[in-house]
């Protein structure tokens, strides 16, 4: 037996494991919607990352066996968690360093060509916007998928207290792509796996814009931590993980210049608060 067919047999055999685990914590997972059709290809699965247990769930929501593609090793170390990743199947990469991601990207190539699938978050880190329903994607899943042939299954998780909701997309074949379609085509799976997430939300009760608070945001962010375990990442690992894309600044570089500016008349209409973006959607 390889070592794919003993992770894919470690992985059907700890999900259920998962699930109890989760139900005694209280933790309730909805499927809203799932459209995948059945296909011979390998797959990759891009989750939305919010934070908390989405990994969990994700496993839970997919079923399927997967490799997880995981960009902070330090979560292996000494946790129950890591150890358990380790039997179903995890891809470690130190995404700092240059010959790590091309040894992780060539495990991925491999599992791929082997009829493997895989699971990644395409945004890299967690989402940590207030008001986007998802940050901008790394280009590496698409690369892959036309690259090995492989399907790509978007789907989008929301939280609410202690229930995920999870609505999984149908699969996007890239038969016919070059990697020159790349950008492209990632801009493309963003707005399916924005869709998705809209499409659960728009299912929730709706609140008045004037009810979410600051405070409400700083629940959310204490949330991503998950502050009562282990995790190691911060803020900054999070805003240095984000995609940039090429030629694109973000709004928070664009506008620094204004906590060197001294109040004036001439500059009175920077201050205006309409003129600040608050955070790129």
């Amino acid at each position: 037996m390889n070592f794919l067919a003993l992770h894919n047999l470690a992985h059907r055999i700890l999900v259920p494991f998962t699930k109890l685990y989760l139900a005694g914590e209280k933790k309730k997972l909805i499927i809203v919607k799932d459209s995948r059709k059945k296909t011979d290809k390998p797959k990759i699965f891009c989750p939305t990352h919010i934070g908390g247990m989405d990994v969990e769930m994700s496993f839970i929501a997919i079923k399927e066996p997967c490799i997880f593609l995981l960009g902070d090793p330090r979560e292996l170390y000494r946790t129950m968690d890591g150890f358990m990743l380790q039997l179903s199947g995890v891809i470690p990469v130190d995404v700092d360093s240059k010959e790590d991601r091309a040894a992780a990207k060539a495990t991925m190539v491999d599992v791929l060509r082997k009829g493997g699938n895989l699971f990644l978050f395409p945004e890299g880190v967690q989402n940590i916007s207030p008001n986007a329903l998802l940050g901008k994607l790394f280009p590496g899943a698409v690369e892959l998928a036309i690259t090995c042939g492989a399907e790509i299954v978007p789907i989008a998780i929301h939280k609410d207290k202690g229930t995920y909701y999870v609505s999984i997309g149908e699969n996007i074949s890239y038969e016919g792509y070059s990697v020159e379609d790349k950008i492209k085509l990632t801009r493309e799976l963003r707005d399916h796996m924005a869709t998705l997430k809209w499409e659960i939300i728009e299912s929730l009760p709706m609140i008045d814009h004037s009810d979410v608070t600051q405070k409400v945001y700083e629940e959310m962010i204490n949330d991503i931590f998950n502050m009562n375990t282990e995790y190691t990442w911060t803020m900054e690992d999070i805003k240095k993980g984000m995609y940039r894309e090429e030629g694109v600044t973000p709004p928070e570089e664009a506008f620094a210049f204004m906590d060197k500016l001294v109040p004036s008349k001439d500059n009175a209409f920077l201050y205006n608060e309409t003129s600040v973006p608050y955070f790129e959607a």
